[in-house]
């Protein structure tokens, strides 16, 4: 789908993509993160074709994507930038897809429309100015135009900055959905941490010009447990070191156990150990 082979950029004298190399599969959510100034939006911005890169190519279905005219490519590659424009205020929601429908040379009555604007429980105020709409309901509207021409590649930049809980579980959800349904490939980025735990991604962590594959699992401590029991009928928990088995046979003897359970680390607390490394 997208492949991405030696990306070299710099900005003057500096130099912010040194060797990047990735590729993104049909149906699979990619998350780019890394600190701020890392170079993310720089990688979306070549991608879009705003900028070009110094050296390397970027390929969509193993095709340059310079060879593409703007209204081929851009039929295939769709965005959701949080710095930019993505519906008009002063449009009415159902106005809004009538006029991106247009842009984008399809059908705003189809049934595929229609029923993103029931996912997205836009029902009620489809009619309705978008400026009278709270946040969470106008990115539920941007992300819907952004899906409803099925592109292949879809760019999403802080698709859930903003939002409330709800919403942003629900946008999550729907995003999970479509994408495995549709076989859109997303490259996503976030500083949103619960975001990018609860989409079904892979993770690059983007640093010092280059990407490295992130494992969640390769941080986490094997020997640490949760242990959840009941003392003098109370219950209480603790953090343990050790082995299963050890720590079943110590808490035993004493107290009725009601849970062990491996300690997981928290992403946001492994991700800056990692932005940090060899800083």
């Amino acid at each position: 789908m997208l492949e991405i082979k030696g990306l070299k950029k710099s900005f003057k004298a500096k130099e912010v993509l040194k060797n990047l190399n990735f590729s993104i599969k049909e149906g699979e959510i990619v998350c780019l993160l890394g600190n701020n100034g890392a170079g993310k939006t720089t990688v979306i911005n070549c991608i879009l074709r705003m900028i070009q890169a110094d050296a390397g190519s970027i390929l969509l279905d193993g095709r340059d994507i310079f060879t593409y005219k703007n209204k081929e490519y851009f039929s295939e590659v769709n965005a959701l930038l949080e710095s930019s424009v993505n519906v008009y205020d002063y449009l009415t929601g159902w106005q809004n897809i009538e006029y991106f429908s247009g842009l984008l040379n399809i059908d705003s009555g189809n049934e595929k429309i229609k029923t993103y604007i029931s996912l997205f429980e836009l029902e009620e105020a489809i009619h309705e100015a978008v400026g009278t709409y709270s946040r969470g309901m106008r990115q539920k509207l941007a992300l819907l135009i952004a899906l409803m021409s099925s592109p292949k590649l879809l760019l999403l930049d802080e698709p859930t900055l903003g939002l409330d809980i709800q919403s942003k579980l629900s946008v999550i959800q729907i995003l999970n959905t479509i994408i495995k349904t549709e076989k859109i490939a997303v490259l996503l980025t976030s500083h949103q941490m619960d975001v990018v735990q609860k989409l079904q991604s892979r993770i690059l962590i983007l640093k010092d010009g280059v990407v490295h594959e992130f494992d969640k699992t390769d941080y986490e401590d094997k020997d640490l447990y949760m242990v959840s029991f009941i003392k003098d009928n109370v219950p209480e928990c603790d953090t343990v070191r050790g082995s299963f088995q050890d720590i079943y046979q110590s808490y035993y003897k004493k107290y009725e156990i009601l849970e062990i359970r491996k300690k997981e680390r928290d992403l946001e607390e492994i991700l800056l150990e990692v932005f940090h490394e060899n800083d």
